[in-house]
């Protein structure tokens, strides 16, 4: 699913002349790294592997953290705002003892999960790809049982848990051998879709946090998840799913953090 190292992104590349070699090849500066994760808001595009150098990944996080902090102050915040004014923004309906709201599942167990289930398999190599097959049907079963057949929610949890267990496992047993197999043409071809998609699905999964939606407008209470869900995509594809995890854990404590000091 990860490769921690590997070729210079589309942006260092598209920086070195036709024909040249490596010794006249040249990093982005951080301006253009900050451009390219703008434009990837977008119009994301595809790199099959992050970036070689620890210093580009660092990079590429920093400038992604800048876009996020510039759409927060110019389109989360004032939107949160006029929503909460205007009564169209639900509230959270989570139980302040579950699981779920354990500094446990913000900091480590959802940034794994999802991560893993949402973006470990952007780089569009096949074993990555059946790995994603399976954990979205872990996720489908394990959302019916919540929402569907409460009464069977267990077994399904179980199940769901059974089908992503099988998809690591064949992913480990295949990422070698098929590591040096071409991505899907159709993949790269439909990738900004794809990105698109799986911020949007990320979004959604996050609606079940709220109850009473007055208005269509109340679906913008998921933005954030939705914004955050393409800037991972970034962080992934660019700097690694490590990195992608670690920013996600450190997003997660800044907004519990800001939970326990609003409280």
């Amino acid at each position: 699913m990860d490769d921690f190292t590997g070729n210079v992104g589309d942006v260092g590349a598209g920086l070195t002349p036709a024909g040249a070699g490596d010794a006249r090849a040249r990093a982005p500066s951080f301006r253009e790294r900050l451009a390219e994760a703008a434009r990837f808001m977008v119009r994301p595009h595809h790199a099959r592997q992050p970036l070689a150098s620890a210093r580009e990944r660092a990079a590429a996080v920093l400038a992604a953290a800048l876009v996020h902090l510039v759409l927060f102050a110019l389109v989360v915040a004032p939107l949160w705002l006029a929503g909460r004014s205007a009564g169209v923004l639900p509230a959270p309906d989570i139980d302040p003892d579950s699981l779920a709201t354990s500094p446990l599942a913000f900091l480590v167990i959802a940034p794994l999960l999802e991560e893993l289930v949402f973006r470990s398999w952007l780089t569009g190599r096949v074993a990555a790809l059946r790995f994603a097959a399976c954990g979205f049907a872990a996720m489908a079963l394990m959302l019916a049982g919540v929402s569907l057949v409460p009464d069977h929610a267990r077994m399904l949890a179980w199940a769901g848990a059974g089908v992503a267990l099988a998809g690591l496992v064949q992913w480990s047993l295949t990422r070698a051998r098929e590591h040096a197999r071409k991505v899907p043409p159709a993949f790269i071809r439909h990738f900004g879709f794809i990105v698109w998609a799986q911020a949007l699905l990320f979004g959604a999964i996050h609606l079940g946090n709220y109850a009473d939606f007055t208005s269509p407008l109340g679906l913008a209470v998921v933005l954030p998840q939705v914004l955050g869900g393409l800037l991972l995509a970034f962080i992934r594809t660019r700097a690694g799913l490590a990195a992608a995890m670690a920013y996600h854990a450190g997003y997660n404590a800044l907004v519990l953090a800001g939970g326990y000091l609003l409280a």
